[in-house]
């Protein structure tokens, strides 16, 4: 019969211990002293590999997010009427409001109203009616809300 086969080799392997490798030397960082400017100093020029970016172009044009006046921004406006029995009683004064424009530039509702002092509550809601009346013929730039002071003032026929 044959001989045995031989028994396999058996290496030993030896893990050679590992080193750590060295970090690479990043240098301090050095701030220059503040250069005071003089109006006819030369700017100094670095050369830097790295390419500056793009400026950001400059967004759209939105409308802006709070009322903005009337004024540049309607065509076409109307004074309201005074109401009678505020002019019959000589009552005056101001009265200020926030309104809303639809796509269309046409006035969708009045968003706020605020009157001075000189108004007495029981002639305000004659002032807002003739208000809203006036608004109805507005013609403004679409989707904006707009305010507008109405200054209700007695003639004084001098």
């Amino acid at each position: 019969p044959p001989p045995p086969p031989p028994p396999p080799k058996i290496e030993k392997v030896v893990q050679q211990p590992t080193t750590p490798k060295p970090q690479a030397y990043v240098p301090p960082v050095v701030n220059p002293p503040p250069v005071t400017q003089s109006a006819n100093a030369i700017q100094a020029v670095t050369s830097d590999p790295k390419p500056q970016p793009a400026p950001t172009p400059a967004p759209a044009v939105e409308a802006p997010k709070g009322p903005v006046s009337v004024k540049g921004n309607c065509t076409q406006t109307e004074t309201p009427e005074y109401p009678a029995k505020a002019l019959e009683d000589e009552i005056q004064g101001d009265v200020f409001v926030v309104f809303a424009v639809g796509g269309d530039g046409k006035v969708t509702g009045i968003t706020d109203v605020r009157f001075d002092g000189s108004i007495p509550p029981r002639y305000r809601s004659s002032f807002k009616s003739a208000i809203s009346n006036a608004l109805q013929s507005y013609a403004c730039r679409a989707n904006m809300q707009l305010t507008q002071p109405f200054h209700f003032k007695l003639d004084s026929g001098a």
